[in-house]
């Protein structure tokens, strides 16, 4: 993602100096004497900024002095000069209303998979709109998990039903995306889940059963992985992002790693273990008093 930092300074009044790949102002930081030739500069590419006398500083902090507001009001300042909203938004050129695969009406084996982890069947197919893969063809014995944007769907993600030690021994995917070409919207420019979270708050986790479970204001980015595109859309979105990612050393890391790139670009994150108290792996995997006690706590 990137900032247009020169036409917000031009709006601002603010006078700039351009160099390569760089846009530059006064130093608020510089002292005795104070920076009168545009020394503090932002970065065209990724949000950073950097003063050529006093060393690196935090753009979110940079710009709260500069333009004298809080650094929630930079948040909301700064969505309007991002670049590359279009790209995340626009529609692949088949240009063919998708049809969602599968049947309303799960098989035998499909119920006993959801029954067996606690989910509440006519409340997933109401809310998320799943469907069963059934026996045959591409999508068998995978749960169907639509992605919406805007009410419309642009693709589908399917998590198999099949015994762990079956798909580790025959290297069956756990999870299977349609295509990026076939989809109407690349899922890895959106969350799963965006039209349900609509509050300044936001719980980010890592896969669809995840949110299946954690319901209302939880999105995920089908992995630990976020991409340019996705960060853009949570600084355009939120304001505080609790990222929840399974009970695991390795995506623990990966939930501290993310915590601080999106920080970087003035998000307030916080890293949390939602299920380390409840002994339970990922989130998909606790039960709904559990779940209704962890969101009371985080006050989403």
């Amino acid at each position: 993602m990137g900032i247009n930092f020169q036409k917000l300074f031009n709006d601002y009044k603010k006078p700039v100096r351009l160099s390569k790949g760089w846009v530059n102002v006064n130093c608020p930081f510089c002292k005795m004497p104070s920076d009168t030739h545009c020394n503090l500069g932002f970065s065209t590419d990724v949000p950073s900024s950097n003063c050529w006398r006093c060393g690196k500083h935090g753009w979110v902090e940079s710009l709260a002095l500069i333009l004298n507001v809080s650094p929630i009001e930079v948040r909301r300042i700064v969505s309007n000069y991002t670049v590359g909203t279009q790209k995340i938004i626009r529609k692949k050129s088949s240009g063919k209303n998708l049809v969602l695969p599968g049947s309303s009406t799960l098989t035998v084996g499909e119920e006993n998979y959801l029954k067996e982890r606690g989910y509440n069947i006519p409340y997933l197919q109401k809310k998320f709109g799943i469907k069963g893969g059934g026996l045959f063809g591409e999508w068998s014995y995978r749960i169907i998990i639509p992605l919406f944007y805007n009410g419309t769907l642009v693709s589908w993600v399917g998590r198999t039903i099949l015994p762990k030690e079956f798909i580790k021994e025959n290297n069956i995917p756990r999870y299977k995306n349609l295509s990026i070409e076939a989809s109407e919207i690349n899922p890895k420019s959106i969350f799963f889940n965006l039209d349900n979270s609509r509050d300044k708050k936001v719980i980010l986790v890592e896969g669809p059963f995840d949110v299946l479970k954690m319901g209302d204001n939880t999105i995920c980015s089908l992995g630990t992985s976020v991409t340019s595109q996705q960060k853009l859309l949570l600084l355009q979105r939120y304001e505080k992002i609790f990222i929840a990612f399974d009970n695991e050393p390795s995506a623990q890391e990966k939930a501290r790693k993310l915590g601080v790139e999106l920080d970087a670009v003035g998000l307030d994150v916080e890293v949390v273990n939602i299920c380390e108290d409840f002994n339970k792996n990922d989130p998909g995997e606790l039960t709904q008093k559990e779940v209704k006690q962890i969101k009371s706590e985080l006050d989403i």
